[in-house]
């Protein structure tokens, strides 16, 4: 494991909103899908190359005044969890930590791992990402690195956050960082569409020692997969379907080979469904409207990676027809088979989370001023089979985040068929960036 670098906490303070909340909105409504979601932080870091044309002071500067002018739009952001049906709105404010890094940006960039990152996180998040009642909705640590590159890391409370709802916020404080005239208003209304429920199901959280690595697939290597797993019934599978049945077939040969037998499988899918509900929800609706389709495989060691995406694609088609309408019933985040529901409770059962944030404008709406990302990652130190699959930063390639159990990792990471495909851990940026760095110069920030 890469040793995280050295950071020094240079400020920690509460950025509140510019303007304060008014009574009638203090009391914010959850809803079922707020409700029913992971009860943890979710880390996005988003890193920058130097820009010789602003110091950290004006960056540092820019970056808060924009926050609390943002907060003013997004005030549930700057509130508490209160309970399991509401956030008040009191306009404590955000967490926000400015750091120094004891190390230059070209370090990570050449070789990516997420242990080096470890203190870019504004409390203990590699330990516990757990987000109680009563924590911020929103951390955010800016650390610097000695040559003037920058990482900005943004903690959202998943207990209403989204993937959708962090890029709109992203999207809203980098253009008011801009002083942009166009203006990203957010929209509050999922509790109206999914009203919160006493008798909603919770979401158990599992937290244990994990392996985390990256793999990258090239446009080549990716076509050449979707060639491999197309078959009569799915001839032209997507990007997303090809990687997820690869990463589910290979996870599953892992866990074979560490358990000595295999078990049955099942991989869950996040799905944006602002678009499919009821009542659709706007396109700046801010706050969950995630669900999970359900894919099973059974305990068979010769399953295709065909067989898979089938698999994938059936679920897709079954959550289409009523998946939505199940989870409102039965107010639980997962549809669990039931031939499958006595072994998914006695823990039998090989369990995966996929998560895909490919085209999500990440790179493109995370501009302060100073240029877009060179590198955005989502590190994960302790939620195990989780698997986040996202764009390279050319757009071009995408890379997946796989975190296992590390007996399962070693033996993911040597997969031969996996390995035909993928790149593991490649640099992001090539050597010359490093000649192109100056040190930062901080007098104080």
């Amino acid at each position: 494991m890469e040793r995280a670098l050295e950071v020094q906490v240079l400020a920690r303070e509460s950025i509140k909103p510019a303007y304060p909340t008014p009574q009638h909105l203090r009391n914010f409504k959850l809803s079922l899908m707020d409700q029913i979601n992971f009860p943890v932080y979710v880390s996005t870091i988003f890193l920058y190359k130097a820009d010789n044309n602003v110091r950290a002071e004006q960056m540092s500067q820019r970056l808060k005044s924009s926050l609390s002018k943002t907060l003013t739009k997004f005030y549930p952001f700057a509130g508490r969890v209160k309970d399991d049906f509401s956030i008040e709105c009191n306009d404590e404010g955000a967490e926000y930590v400015e750091a120094l890094a004891n190390g230059f940006l070209f370090e990570y960039l050449q070789k990516p791992d997420q242990n080096l990152l470890r203190d870019f996180h504004p409390f203990n998040y590699a330990e516990s990402p757990v987000a109680s009642n009563g924590c911020p909705m929103l951390r955010i640590q800016a650390t610097f690195f000695k040559c003037g590159g920058l990482a900005i890391t943004i903690c959202t409370c998943h207990k209403l956050i989204d993937g959708v709802s962090l890029g709109i916020f992203v999207n809203s404080w980098t253009t008011t960082a801009r002083a942009d005239n166009k203006e990203v208003v957010p929209r509050f209304v999922a509790s109206t569409i999914f009203p919160a429920s006493e008798s909603f199901v919770p979401l158990p959280l599992h937290i244990s020692p994990v392996q985390a690595n990256r793999f990258v697939f090239d446009t080549k290597k990716i076509d050449q997969l979707r060639a491999k797993v197309s078959s009569a019934s799915v001839p032209r599978p997507s990007r997303v379907e090809a990687l997820t049945a690869l990463i589910w077939k290979c996870a599953r040969a892992a866990s074979r080979s560490n358990l000595g037998y295999s078990r049955p499988s099942l991989s869950v899918h996040a799905m944006n469904v602002r678009a499919v509900a009821e009542t659709p929800l706007p396109d700046n609706s801010v706050g969950n409207s995630v669900a999970y389709l359900t894919a099973q495989a059974s305990e068979k060691e010769a399953e295709t990676l065909q067989d898979l995406v089938c698999s994938f694609r059936k679920a897709k088609a079954d959550f289409s027809r009523n998946g939505l309408k199940n989870l409102l019933e039965n107010k639980s985040i997962f549809d669990i088979p039931q031939s499958i529901k006595a072994k998914f409770e006695k823990d039998e059962v090989d369990f995966y989370t996929f998560s895909s944030i490919v085209n999500f404008p990440y790179y493109e709406v995370a501009d302060f001023g100073w240029g877009k990302p060179v590198h955005v990652t989502l590190p994960n130190y302790v939620l195990s089979n989780l698997i986040i699959i996202m764009d390279t930063n050319d757009g071009k390639g995408i890379e997946v985040l796989v975190t296992l159990s590390p007996e399962d990792m070693a033996f993911f990471e040597r997969d031969q068929e996996l390995l035909a495909f993928a790149a593991i851990n490649p640099p992001v940026l090539d050597v010359s960036i490093r000649k192109n760095e100056s040190p930062l110069l901080i007098s104080s920030l």
